[in-house]
């Protein structure tokens, strides 16, 4: 247990240490409407933007904490992309709730 709470709270401290700005990956235009199917919103992207640069674009190689080696639920992931924790910023104002989900899901598909 107490090694879980080391790897989140540094997995959290990476996350914190990547400041890059979110940029958009799609512009809705006023008329359109969004899509019911979000979930299909590719988190690759919007990983290379707002996470590579710390954690690698595979998730091992940055100076942050190796992605391929958490154990958290998407819901812990999410969490931590929206909140951010130590030197990792908060995404919530950044990216969509959408937006972080993909990543978040992107993010568990880095351990297979």
């Amino acid at each position: 247990m107490q090694k879980l709470s080391v790897v989140i709270v540094l997995l959290l401290l990476v996350i914190a240490s990547c400041t890059k700005k979110a940029v958009p990956t799609a512009a809705t235009s006023p008329k359109e409407t969004p899509s019911p199917k979000v979930a299909s919103l590719d988190g690759g992207p919007l990983y290379a933007q707002n996470c590579s640069r710390c954690h690698g674009a595979s998730g091992v190689e940055g100076r942050a904490p190796n992605l391929k080696l958490n154990d958290f639920t998407k819901r812990e992931i999410i969490d931590q992309i929206s909140k951010g924790s130590g030197r990792m910023p908060a995404f919530a104002t950044k990216l969509s709730a959408n937006e972080i989900g993909a990543v978040a899901e992107f993010v568990i598909h880095l351990k297979k």
